[in-house]
């Protein structure tokens, strides 16, 4: 009796695993159809279901090319590395292709590594809701964001989210994770006193300055108006003596009416270089006079602005020095 109930026990234990292994291998056939499709999502699935029903290295390499496709690169990683160990116990030819495929992918692979303070409370630190076995060491992750969430002293909870790329490797600092060990007040440092806002400073002036530019203008002007005046004096002398010449025969009393008219324009026209001339005399000691006048070395507690301006006036009627301004 015993017999035949191990017996039927041994037969019922063979049946199922048959039924496993077929099952396995119809999940390993559609996994390698979908992968084909590139629907690498369903496929990596159907690996994973045929590799529970009937592990083989095989069945673990193809897991690994699955997520390797789809760009999961940490979890091809792993898969690979599981391979490798099973070939190497089972001392599988195919240990060395396997180990070459592990070393071709690793560098790949991004890293992450969590810096944190001696004495933290590291266990609710979770990267995509999954617990950190071992935060101390660099973690194994496939390109893309992932979130890193830890809980706070006061009981909530901070997050953030880091940008993984490819072969890359990250730090992410957390150095405001919840320390054990309470500070005291001796240790705690106030932060430095903002820094006292600008004094403005008074700017010092001269306050001469606006007599002697107006010394400088008036005493120019003069000069200019001393040079017109000569030049006119010339011209009214040069045109006189023409049209004595011309028109009055050498002599005063013997002009006709254009040798009248040209005498009388020259001597009008020497009226007005005299007055220039004594206009322009007057503006140069003018100058002189408020350059001598200017103060010197005072402090100005008022800014002022300078506009002078002096400019000779001649007319057919008249002459002279238009002079204004305020300083």
């Amino acid at each position: 009796m015993k017999r035949t109930t191990a017996a039927i026990l041994a037969l019922s234990s063979s049946l199922a695993f048959a039924g496993d292994k077929e099952k396995a291998d119809a999940l390993w056939k559609q996994g390698k159809k979908l992968m084909a499709e590139k629907k690498y999502a369903d496929a990596c699935e159907d690996f994973e279901q045929s590799m529970k029903l009937d592990p083989g290295i095989g069945t673990e390499l193809n897991i690994g090319h699955c997520y390797e496709e789809w760009g999961k690169l940490a979890r091809a990683f792993k898969s690979y590395k599981s391979a490798l160990k099973m070939a190497k116990d089972a001392s599988d030819s195919r240990a060395d292709k396997i180990e070459g495929l592990v070393n071709q992918i690793d560098p790949s692979v991004p890293r992450l590594t969590m810096h944190v303070p001696k004495d933290a409370d590291t266990s609710s630190v979770t990267i995509d809701g999954a617990a950190i076995a071992d935060i101390s060491q660099p973690i194994l992750l496939d390109p893309g964001p992932h979130k890193v969430e830890y809980s706070t002293s006061t009981g909530g909870k901070k997050s953030k989210t880091i940008p993984i790329e490819k072969g890359g490797t990250y730090d992410a600092n957390l150095l405001d994770l919840p320390i054990k060990a309470a500070q005291t007040a001796d240790h705690v440092t106030s932060p430095p006193p903002p820094p006292p806002p600008p004094r403005h400073v008074a700017e010092t002036s001269d306050p001469g300055k606006g007599y002697r530019i107006a010394a400088y203008a008036v005493g120019g002007a003069g000069i200019v108006a001393i040079g017109v005046s000569s030049y006119l004096t010339l011209s009214a002398k040069s045109s006189y003596n023409d049209a004595l010449k011309k028109d009055c025969a050498g002599m005063t009393n013997m002009c006709n009416d254009a040798g009248l008219k040209a005498t009388h324009d020259a001597r009008h026209k020497a009226n007005i270089a005299t007055i220039v001339f004594s206009a322009g005399l007057a503006a140069v000691g003018g100058g002189v006079v408020l350059y001598l006048l200017a103060p010197h070395e005072a402090k100005a507690t008022e800014s002022t602005e300078e506009s002078l301006y002096l400019v000779p006036s001649v007319s057919p009627d008249s002459a002279g020095l238009v002079f204004g301004g305020g300083f």
